[in-house]
């Protein structure tokens, strides 16, 4: 890390660790630095040393929508595991809450303090700042229209604010290009705890029977496009099932990305770039992809 970020934070840095583990898709090759602080003030230091040494940093999420190719990362990667970055506290209709905790907590904590707006999002796996940076939602709503606040940590190190105007949500995209979102703050409607609850189970039903359970490794290959189902769009180009080595698009549902025993990233790109084509060529739509690729 220089060698001085190696020394000096030895006992949460590891070295040339495999990615593919925290990744859905569990493929994938290793990290040059796997850092996992134990608080706030100890990343804010690391970004720091890495910022001085001139070494390549990225966050890891949820991994669900993270494709790493098989070359890896040749830089820092952050693990933000620690409970430190996963707080959530309440005063009166706001919610604030670390970028690290899952969204699937949040929504619980916000339901269980009587407090409405997110429950649609129930069933969209990942943290609370993957959430935010791909402005996740449903057709009830995204989340950043509930969003006041955020707390954030660039890439040289500082902390900044910004309200949830300057962030600039729009269709499953956000402005949001720092380093690490440290936590966000939520304004929330009051309601009844029970009416709540029901209404969060009620959306996770419909989620369920929309969504397939997958014994194998999967992941949301597109974004659906504004006005269109990308799952409609493959069906309609014939492509559910199509495949690339040990990588295939589910039959069933089509826009999950599957990985068989030997998959690699390449397959992956390979298979996901012919289907782009061939949707535009045959819709004139052009499938974004939900995956990120490292």
């Amino acid at each position: 890390m220089g060698s001085n970020v190696s020394f000096s934070f030895a006992t949460i840095v590891r070295e040339n660790h495999s990615l593919a583990p925290f990744t859905w898709l569990q493929i994938g090759g290793p990290t040059r630095y796997l850092i996992e602080p134990n608080d706030q003030k100890q990343l804010i230091e690391v970004v720091q040393a890495c910022h001085a040494d001139a070494i390549p940093m990225r966050i890891l999420g949820g991994g669900s929508n993270l494709l790493i190719r098989e070359s890896g990362f040749d830089g820092a990667t952050f693990c933000l595991s620690s409970p430190a970055f996963s707080q959530m506290s309440c005063l009166e209709n706001r919610v604030t809450c670390g970028g690290a905790a899952k969204l699937s907590h949040l929504i619980a904590y916000c339901v269980g303090n009587g407090l409405g707006g997110l429950e649609h999002l129930v069933g969209i796996p990942g943290t609370v700042g993957g959430a935010l940076c791909g402005n996740a939602g449903t057709d009830d709503g995204d989340i950043g229209q509930v969003v006041e606040s955020a707390k954030l940590l660039t890439k040289d190190g500082r902390v900044v604010e910004a309200t949830g105007r300057q962030l600039a949500f729009s269709h499953r995209v956000s402005s949001l290009d720092e380093l690490v979102i440290l936590e966000a703050t939520f304004r929330l409607e009051s309601g009844e705890v029970d009416k709540l609850t029901k209404r969060e189970q009620t959306f996770w039903i419909v989620k369920r029977s929309r969504q397939p359970s997958f014994p194998e490794r999967a992941a949301v290959a597109f974004v659906n496009p504004d006005g269109y189902k990308a799952s409609e769009l493959l069906q309609q180009s014939g492509f559910n099932g199509a495949s690339e080595g040990a990588m295939r698009l589910s039959s069933t549902y089509p826009n999950y990305l599957i990985a068989a025993s030997g998959a690699t990233s390449g397959q992956a790109l390979t298979l996901v770039e012919r289907v782009r084509e061939g949707v535009r060529d045959r819709t004139g739509v052009q499938l974004q992809l939900h995956l990120q690729i490292w």
